[in-house]
């Protein structure tokens, strides 16, 4: 089938499950049309089925889940599989970049390109055959019309039958977003060509380039005096690091005396100067490891100290870790407490792989596709997670004074959570608070109960099953 017609055909079904619709169902199934389409059209490419599992999984997590977080999530995913439909062997930044660039400019560049080459080509992706059978459809279609017009005033049953016909749906927006819906499945199906990125990206590797022995004799000097420099950085920041890490463990032996608002402060505080500490731990690792005083043979003690600091700044995760978890223990679970975690996580891998980096000689290039490899999956394995369920339980379950309006404020996904407790609670809460609460699941409720299938998610599937 023509790509015009694909595209069209593609188009309909996409206004068809997200016009005037929330998201839903309606995403599992145009992500399995989109990997359809991706997996038959590109036959010539192999393009790997853990990106098209990973697209099609958070699309289920919306669905299981769906909030702003976890539609973003699937929306990164996207943009990852439809780059690697262009080049499967492209690194994962690239993808997401192909993506990016395709799904907003693909149609653009291809038609801009297609005059360029040839203006006899221009016509090309009609077939005489295709020209023929639309300019049928157009002209069956406006004939249709007229005579519908003049038999319904001949006819009265003709008549009743034509004015039964609702054509309502059809207005400016629902045209609009259907021609998007084109645009969009046409630049998924013609990509934009990218062999140059593609080709470059592949020409990097991840190890730098060992250079010859005449040339390391000739920067001795310079590789002396720059070693000596870093060296001397390097033990300046380990000494400042380890006097600042013997008064964070003083602080916290003396946290029986700190007020809670004073521990928060600590906590950030803490993550404040990790960020700080690591950003400045990998710009200074990328600049005195970043060509020949890798394989400067008296490059020990530089060695040495940038170890021991990689090693301090885990000791610096550990001491901001354990601080978070005191402060949830107390205080319960809030997204940026969760968010803490997360980035603590993330900042241990970005200092395995700096050190992997200077342990293996490897490049900037093995920096950015590892650690883009890594906030990928965080990002897919985040959205499995119903945040704010987690969050409403934890805090209900494990606290004894829960800040209930903070967990109003939360998505709509806890409402049957808030429901329940303040049922069980009813003697308890404030009535302003029980008032909020019934207002969230009321108008919860309402939404759920005007949902069309096409934007069904979990809700409405265990609502079926308990009734």
């Amino acid at each position: 089938m023509n790509i015009h017609l694909k595209s069209i055909a593609s188009a309909i079904t996409f206004n068809f499950l997200f016009y005037s619709k929330s998201f839903g169902l309606n995403l599992f199934l145009i992500s399995i049309l989109v990997v359809t389409l991706l997996s038959t059209l590109r036959t010539d490419k192999h393009i790997p089925k853990v990106f098209a599992f990973t697209y099609i999984i958070s699309a289920i997590f919306v669905f299981v889940n769906p909030t702003g977080f976890t539609i973003f999530v699937h929306f990164m995913a996207f943009l990852v599989f439809v780059g690697k439909s262009i080049s499967p062997q492209s690194s994962l930044y690239l993808s997401w970049l192909l993506g990016g660039i395709n799904i907003c400019i693909a149609w653009i560049s291809n038609y801009i390109q297609k005059h360029k080459t040839d203006a006899k080509k221009e016509a090309k992706g009609l077939s005489p055959k295709l020209l023929n059978r639309l300019k049928g459809f157009v002209i069956a279609s406006i004939l249709l019309v007229l005579f519908a017009m003049l038999y319904k005033n001949a006819n009265p049953v003709f008549e009743n039958l034509i004015t039964k016909i609702d054509l309502d749906f059809i207005s400016l927006p629902w045209l609009l977003f259907t021609i998007a819906g084109y645009i969009l499945f046409l630049n998924i199906l013609r990509p934009l060509s990218a062999q140059e990125l593609v080709a470059f990206d592949l020409a990097q590797n991840n190890e730098l380039e060992h250079p010859k022995e005449i040339i390391l004799i000739q920067a001795k000097k310079k590789l002396q005096s720059e070693h000596t420099l870093g060296s001397i950085v390097f033990l300046a920041l380990n000494l400042l690091l380890v006097v600042f890490l013997v008064t964070d463990l003083i602080y916290l032996v003396q946290q029986s005396e700190i007020t809670n608002s004073q521990y928060s402060e600590a906590v950030h505080q803490g993550v404040y100067a990790l960020m700080f500490s690591v950003v400045c731990a990998i710009i200074l690792i990328l600049y005195f490891f970043r060509g020949n005083l890798n394989f400067f043979k008296g490059n020990g003690r530089i060695k040495k100290l940038t170890y021991l600091w990689i090693g301090l700044n885990f000791a610096l995760i550990l001491f901001t870790t354990y601080k978070n978890y005191i402060y949830v223990e107390t205080l319960g679970l809030t997204y940026k407490r969760i968010g803490v975690f997360i980035y603590l996580t993330l900042t241990l891998t970005g200092l395995i792989t700096a050190y992997i980096k200077v342990a293996q000689v490897k490049n900037f290039i093995f920096l950015l596709r590892s650690n883009i490899a890594t906030i990928f999956i965080f990002l897919i394995l985040s959205a499995a997670v119903p945040w704010d369920k987690v969050i409403t339980s934890f805090n209900l379950n494990s606290l004894d004074l829960p800040d209930i309006a903070y967990l109003v404020e939360l998505d709509e996904t806890n409402s049957v959570q808030l429901y329940n407790y303040a049922k069980k609670n009813t003697s308890t809460l404030d009535s302003r608070i029980r008032g909020d609460i019934e207002a969230k699941y009321a108008e919860f409720q309402e939404k759920q109960a005007k949902k069309t299938w096409q934007e069904f998610t979990i809700h409405q599937l265990t609502e079926n099953l308990t009734k």
